[in-house]
């Protein structure tokens, strides 16, 4: 497989969990529906990523760690972490097509950008000094937003109604 393919592949991925999303979010009618759909969104969002840090893991770790991510050895890690945020952004879209346990797989994926944003301030000063502030924003600020959305979502209408 080339580059090429893999970036297409990627690009179909992303592109095919965006649809899947929108998909999902337009099935409710409920007053709380830009919570949802944010979450949703989220949820796509984390998708996405975990799967460039799987199909892609130089990349992915690049703009995490920079220079220091490139290597066989790095690649198991980075593989690693997006197959976890691939887990937690799928469970999550299908929690919230199937209606079940949306907020409970929501606040699991804020956990982990929580994790993130906890091992990127532990690791701080050993980051290229752009990338440890975007990685730290973004992982927090995604902590954050899950938290939020967690609080907003009240559990009958993150659950379809059930």
């Amino acid at each position: 497989m080339t580059r090429a393919d893999l970036f297409s592949d990627t690009r179909q991925t992303a592109s095919s969990t965006l649809r899947l999303a929108e998909a999902i979010a337009g099935r409710t009618g409920r007053e709380d529906d830009d919570y949802r759909r944010a979450a949703i969104g989220l949820a796509a969002l984390r998708t996405t990523l975990g799967v460039v840090a799987l199909v892609l893991p130089g990349k992915a770790g690049r703009s995490w760690i920079g220079a220091g991510a490139t290597g066989r050895d790095r690649a198991v890690l980075l593989r690693a972490l997006g197959g976890r945020d691939v887990a937690l952004g799928v469970g999550a879209l299908l929690a919230a097509r199937d209606g079940r346990e949306f907020r409970r797989w929501l606040i699991m994926g804020s956990a982990s950008d929580l994790v993130d944003a906890l091992a990127t301030t532990v690791g701080f000063s050993a980051l290229p000094k752009l990338r440890r502030w975007l990685v730290l924003l973004a992982s927090a600020g995604a902590a954050v937003a899950g938290i939020e959305l967690f609080l907003k979502l009240a559990p009958s209408a993150s659950n379809g109604g059930r």
